[in-house]
C-alpha cells in the first residue's frame, strides 16, 4: 500500500523558548607547557610591534587589515580571541578567509593595546577543581586562552590580493568575452566625497589616497562600482582603454537607468597594467583584485553523426486542457521543433547569434527524454513546459558575446535575473535549468561573487537553478571509472584540474555532477563520469548537492554517449556532458513542484531530492566512502512518485518552518508501537534531511555561512535528559571524541544549509519509546539571528527495514493522538501556509 508523505500543519506548537548554554569554557593551549606558552605569546608580541611599524609608516595613512590565524583546534567560536584580545570596539573583525582566519582592521595604537592585554596574560598553568568530574583542570584567563588559541598573526598583503601576473592579466584581459575589466574587491566602501569630513583622520587619509591613486594613472581608465554587491562587499570594475579621457572614476555606483557609453578599446599595454597592478597590490583597502570570469557550456561538442539507436521518436503533443511540470532552461535558445511545450520565451539574441543545438537537447530531455532513453535514464513521465530563457549567444561566432554584454559577467547575470524574475511572474515557474559554468575553478576558501549573485537571484525569486558541476578540459580527462575501488582511487590521485567550476559552489541551488548511463558496454553504469568535475568547492558543506546520468565520456560503436535528445531540426542525437545531467535533476524538481498543491518552499523542494537520493552502488564501496560525496554529492534522485510516496512500512513527516531568535523546535511523538521491543528497546531505521536559508557574507570567505541551523533525533534517556542517535552521513568510521570544530565542518557538516543524518537500530537502542525532533541555531561570533529568522525544513523517515511491521498507520495514530495535525503533502497548501 502507497503511504504519501506528511507534512506536520501545525509546526508553531511546537516553538520553544531557547535554552542557554552551549559552547565550551575557556581552554589553556598550552596547559602544563608554561615555557613554550612564553615563548609563543613572545612570539606574537613581535609580530604585533613590527605590524604597528609597517602601518605607522604607511603613505595612505595608519588603518590596515591584519590576518589573526587560529591554530585548528582553536576554530570553535568559544575560543576565538575577540573578548579579551580583538574586541570589536578595539579591532573590528572585518571578514575571514579559509577556516580559522579572521580579518581584522587595526592601527598601530589598537594593536598595541592587544599587546598590552596579551602580555598581562598569566605565564603559569591555573588549576581549578572541577566539582561535576571530581578533579582538578586547567583555569586559564581569557588572555591566556585567547592567546594560546592564535597561531600566528600577519598584514593582510600583496600575496593575499592577487594571485596572477601582469602577463596572463593582459592575455586573459584581452579576450573581449571577459569585459577586459578587473574585478577589485574592497574592505569598505568608500563614501561620496560630500561626505568625507565625516571621516577620521586614518579613514579619510584611507580614502582619500584610493582616490588618487587612480588619478595618477592618467588617461584611459575608468573605474565602475558594480551595483549587485552592496556596502557590505563592494566590487569595483577596473578597466585600462586607449581612449584619451582622464580617469573615470564612479565608485559609488552608477544612475538607474542611465544608458552606458560605448567602451573605448581594450589598452594591452604591460607597463601600464604594472603600475595599476602595483597600486592596487600596496592599497591596504584593497582585499582581492581578480579575473573576470568567461561563461561557457557545460557539454561536450556533438558526435560528427547519429547513431544507430534510437532511430525515430515522436515528441507528445501538449494537452493545453490539463497542467504540466513547467522548467526554465537559461541557455542559447529552444529551436522549433520543441515549439508545442515552448510557452514563452524570453529572446534577446538576434537569429544570427543562437546556436540552438545545446538549449534543444536540454528541452528534448525534457520533453521527450523518457522515449528515447527509458525510465532508468530519464525516470520522469515526457512533456514539460519550457520558458526558453535564450540569453547566451553563439559561443563560437567572435564578438557575439560582447555585443550583448560588453561589461562581461554583471551584465550577462543581470540579463538572466530580470529573465527569471518575468517567468517567475507570468508562469510560476520555480525551477531553472543552467547547463553554463564560469571558467574560474571554486575556491575552498571563497564563495565567489558569481555564486553569491546567482544565490541572491534565486532567494529573491523563491527559485530554485540547478546547476552543472561543470566538465573536465580534453587534455585532462580522467580514465574511465574502474570497477575495483582502489584502482578508482589511484585514479583520482593521478587526476588534475578536475575542481568544480564556479557558480556550482552555489549555496541556494543545486549543483549536478553526470553519471555514466547503464547499458553502454564502455563503461561502469551509474559510476561518475570520466569528464565531471569533483568538488568539495568551499570547505563546508557537499558540492555537487546531486548527480544524474550525464552520457559516457566514451563512444560506443551503436549508443555513441549512450544519451539522447533532438537536434534544431528534430534529428535524434547523442551526446554527454554535466549539462545534460543537470536538467534531469531538474525534471524530478519540476515535477515535484508540479505535484504539490501550492508554493512549495525552495528548502522543500531541494530537502526532498536530497533526502530520496541514493548513493549509486559504484561508490558504495567503504573504500570510497572519503570521496564519495565530492563525486556525486547526496547521490542519485528518485522519480518524484517514488519520492512521494513509501510503503506502509515507513512514514516520512516534512517539518517546515522559521527559527527564531531566542527559540528552537522540540517535537515530541512516541517511537511506531511496532518497533518497540521490551524494555522500551526501539528498532529500525531512522534518517534526517535538514535544508535551511542562513543568512550569508562573501566577506567571510569560507566561513560565510553566518547562521547554524542543526537538527537532531534524540531518544529520552533513564535519566530524563535526551541523546542524540543519528549520525551524519559522512561520517568517519574513526574519529576521536570529542570531535573539534575542525571535524565537526569536515564530517559533521556543521555550518553547511544542507545536513543528512542517518542510523540503523537493528538491534534496537535506549530505555523509552519517548523521542524528539530537536532544531536549534548558533550564529558566528559577533553575528545576531536576523529578526525574520531562518527558513528549514526538516525531512525525516523512519522505516522498519526489514519491510514487515506497519510503521505508516502505528505512527500516524500515535501523532493523531497526541493533537499533531498532519496530512498528505500533496494538498497539504489548502491549510496550511509554508510548506
Amino acid at each position: 500500500m502507497a503511504s504519501p508523505i506528511q507534512i506536520v500543519l501545525n509546526p508553531e506548537n511546537y516553538e520553544a523558548a531557547r535554552e542557554p548554554g552551549g559552547g565550551g569554557g575557556r581552554k589553556d593551549f598550552f596547559a602544563h607547557r608554561d615555557a613554550e606558552f612564553v615563548t609563543h605569546r613572545n612570539a606574537l608580541l613581535s609580530q604585533l610591534d613590527a605590524i604597528s611599524g609597517v602601518l605607522s609608516a604607511q603613505s595612505q595613512g595608519d588603518v590596515g587589515y591584519v590576518k589573526v590565524v587560529l591554530r585548528r583546534d582553536a576554530w570553535a567560536k568559544s575560543h576565538r580571541p575577540v573578548a579579551s584580545l580583538f574586541r570589536d570596539n578595539r579591532t573590528p573583525v572585518v571578514g575571514g578567509g579559509d577556516l580559522g582566519v579572521m580579518i581584522v582592521e587595526a592601527r598601530p595604537g589598537t594593536l598595541r593595546q592587544v599587546a598590552a592585554e596579551m602580555a598581562r596574560a598569566e605565564t603559569h598553568t591555573e588549576m581549578r577543581f572541577n566539582e561535576q568530574k571530581q578533579k582538578d583542570e586547567p583555569h586559564p584567563s581569557a588572555r591566556r586562552s585567547e592567546t594560546g588559541a592564535i597561531d600566528h598573526i600577519e598584514l593582510y598583503g600583496p600575496a593575499d590580493r592577487r594571485s596572477f601576473s601582469v602577463e596572463e592579466a593582459v592575455a586573459w584581459l584581452s579576450n573581449p568575452m571577459t569585459g577586459s575589466a578587473y574585478q577589485v574587491e574592497l574592505f569598505d566602501s568608500p563614501p561620496p566625497r560630500s561626505e568625507w569630513d565625516r571621516l577620521d583622520a586614518g579613514h579619510r587619509r584611507l580614502v582619500e589616497s584610493f582616490v588618487a591613486g587612480f588619478n595618477a594613472l592618467e588617461r584611459g581608465l575608468s573605474v565602475e562600482r558594480l551595483p549587485s554587491h552592496g556596502n557590505k562587499q563592494p566590487i569595483l570594475l577596473v578597466r585600462l582603454d586607449q581612449s584619451s579621457d582622464q580617469p573615470v572614476l564612479r565608485l559609488n555606483g552608477t544612475p538607474v537607468g542611465e544608458r552606458r557609453r560605448e567602451l573605448a578599446v581594450f589598452n594591452p599595454d604591460v607597463d601600464r597594467h604594472t603600475r595599476l597592478l602595483a597600486f592596487l597590490d600596496r592599497h591596504p583597502l584593497v582585499r582581492r583584485i581578480e579575473l573576470p570570469g568567461i561563461v561557457v557550456r557545460a557539454a561536450s561538442p556533438f558526435a560528427p553523426s547519429t547513431r544507430i539507436r534510437p532511430t525515430d521518436v515522436t515528441i507528445p503533443i501538449r494537452d493545453s486542457r490539463r497542467t504540466h511540470p513547467r522548467m526554465g532552461i537559461i541557455d542559447g535558445g529552444i529551436s522549433e521543433a520543441l515549439s508545442d511545450w515552448v510557452i514563452d520565451r524570453w529572446d534577446i539574441l538576434a537569429d544570427e547569434d543562437v546556436d540552438l543545438a545545446h538549449g534543444t537537447f536540454i528541452g528534448g530531455l525534457a520533453a521527450v527524454g523518457g522515449a528515447l532513453n527509458g525510465v532508468e535514464i530519464c525516470p520522469e513521465p515526457d512533456g514539460t513546459e519550457l520558458v526558453d530563457v535564450a540569453v547566451f549567444p553563439n559561443e563560437r561566432k567572435a564578438g557575439a558575446f560582447v555585443s550583448y554584454y560588453p561589461d562581461g559577467l554583471p551584465q550577462f547575470f543581470d540579463e538572466m535575473e530580470s529573465a527569471v524574475s518575468d517567468a517567475r511572474a507570468r508562469h510560476r515557474v520555480r525551477v531553472f535549468n543552467m547547463s553554463l559554468n564560469i571558467l574560474q575553478p571554486a575556491a575552498p576558501d571563497r564563495y565567489s561573487p558569481h555564486a553569491a549573485r546567482l544565490d541572491q537571484i534565486a532567494e529573491v525569486n523563491n527559485a530554485v537553478v540547478f546547476i552543472s558541476a561543470g566538465n573536465i578540459q580534453p587534455q585532462d580527462l580522467r580514465a574511465e571509472w574502474p570497477a575495483d575501488p582502489t584502482a578508482a582511487l589511484a585514479s583520482l590521485v593521478n587526476t588534475r584540474n578536475d575542481g568544480l567550476l564556479t557558480p556550482a559552489e552555489s549555496a541556494r541551488n543545486v549543483a549536478v555532477a553526470a553519471l555514466n548511463p547503464p547499458g553502454h558496454d564502455g563503461c561502469v553504469p551509474f559510476a561518475p563520469t570520466r569528464f565531471s568535475r569533483r568538488g568539495p568547492g568551499l570547505r563546508a558543506g557537499v558540492k555537487p548537492d546531486l548527480a544524474h546520468i550525464g552520457g559516457a565520456g566514451s563512444q560506443h560503436s551503436t549508443l555513441g554517449h549512450g544519451l539522447f535528445s533532438i537536434l534544431p531540426d528534430g534529428t535524434i542525437i547523442d551526446g554527454c556532458g554535466t549539462s545534460y545531467a543537470s536538467p534531469l535533476a531538474a525534471k524530478t524538481a519540476a515535477v515535484l513542484d508540479h505535484a504539490i498543491e501550492g508554493e512549495v518552499s525552495r528548502e522543500t523542494l531541494i530537502g526532498l531530492l536530497v533526502h530520496h537520493a541514493q548513493m549509486p552502488v559504484p561508490l558504495q564501496a567503504t573504500a570510497l566512502e572519503p570521496i564519495a560525496r565530492h563525486m556525486v554529492g547526496f547521490g542519485m534522485p528518485p522519480s518524484a512518485d517514488r519520492i512521494l510516496e513509501t510503503g506502509e512500512h515507513a512514514i516520512t513527516l516534512v517539518f517546515a518552518s522559521r527559527i527564531r531568535r531566542d527559540q528552537q523546535i522540540n517535537f515530541r511523538f512516541p517511537w511506531p508501537a511496532s518497533l518497540v521491543g521490551p524494555g522500551g528497546r526501539c528498532r529500525g531505521r531512522a534518517k534526517i534531511t535538514l535544508v535551511s536559508t542562513p543568512p550569508l557574507d562573501a566577506r567571510f570567505g569560507s566561513e560565510f555561512v553566518r547562521v547554524n541551523i542543526n537538527a537532531t533525533l534524540q531518544q529520552e534517556q533513564a535519566g530524563g535528559g535526551w541523546k542524540g542517535r543519528l549520525e551524519p552521513l559522512y561520517l568517519p568510521t574513526k574519529r576521536e571524541s570529542p570531535a573539534v570544530e575542525a571535524e565537526l565542518i569536515e564530517h559533521d557538516l556543521k555550518w553547511s544549509p544542507v545536513k543528512v543524518l542517518a542510523k540503523t537500530f537493528p538491534q534496537g537502542v535506549g530505555p523509552s519509546s519517548n523521542w524528539r525532533l530537536f532544531v536549534d541555531y548558533l550564529t558566528r561570533a559577533g553575528e545576531a539571528m536576523p529578526e525574520e529568522g531562518v527558513p528549514f525544513t526538516a525531512i525525516v523517515t523512519i522505516s522498519d527495514p526489514d519491510a514487515e511491521q506497519p510503521v505508516f498507520n502505528d505512527m500516524r495514530q500515535n501523532l493523531q493522538a497526541l493533537g499533531t495535525q498532519i496530512a498528505d503533502i500533496r494538498t497539504a497548501a489548502r491549510i496550511t501556509p509554508r510548506i
